[in-house]
């Protein structure tokens, strides 16, 4: 008439699987050595930007004083000296019938435009860089509080849990269960 009592199995033990420090620093000195290698190619092309930018500088340069000693004409005769001649043209383009100088011009306005929407894209490039770096070293810090935190749960459960017979972990429902009995047994002595 008495049915066996059957008390569930204990609990399975807390173990999260973590990789291991190692290849956690393996990985995120991954992830920096690509970050500084996309860092340095940026770099690199921010130097060609530059030069890039000082040729066009000069090129602009050696055009504009081509066209200020084309339009000045100074008389070299001995004898006369008269003040330079200079024309100044209404039109904002010098040189409309010269369709070599106007070539160049418009390759250098395109080449301008080029340039600043370069560095447009690299100074887009470089705050989304840091940006990243940023997100990166903020997952970092909480991945590593996060891991001392289960450290220490897993050690407050380790510490809390009593051990049973060689050492067995018991768990909660099962010590509530059983701690009648073991208080009989202490009571009457182990009598059968």
């Amino acid at each position: 008439m008495n049915s066996p009592i059957t008390f569930p199995p204990p609990e399975p033990a807390l173990k999260i699987v973590r990789p291991s420090a190692e290849k956690w620093a393996a990985t995120l000195l991954e992830e920096r050595r690509r970050l500084q290698e996309d860092q340095e190619a940026l770099r690199e092309r921010e130097e060609n930007l530059h030069s890039y930018e000082a040729r066009l500088r000069a090129l602009q340069a050696e055009i504009e004083t081509g066209r200020t000693s084309a339009t000045i004409g100074v008389s070299r005769s001995p004898r006369v000296r008269t003040a330079p001649a200079v024309s100044i043209r209404a039109s904002h383009a010098p040189f409309h019938e010269d369709a070599a100088l106007q070539s160049a011009w418009e390759k250098l306005h395109r080449a301008r435009e080029i340039l600043e929407a370069e560095q447009k894209n690299l100074r887009d490039d470089r705050i989304a860089l840091r940006e990243q770096e940023a997100f990166i070293q903020d997952r970092e810090a909480a991945v590593a509080a996060r891991e001392e935190q289960v450290a220490a749960r897993e050690a407050l459960v380790v510490a809390a849990t009593p051990h049973g017979k060689a050492g067995e972990q018991t768990s909660a429902v099962s010590r509530i269960t059983r701690a009648p009995f073991d208080l009989a047994r202490s009571v009457f002595g182990g009598r059968k």
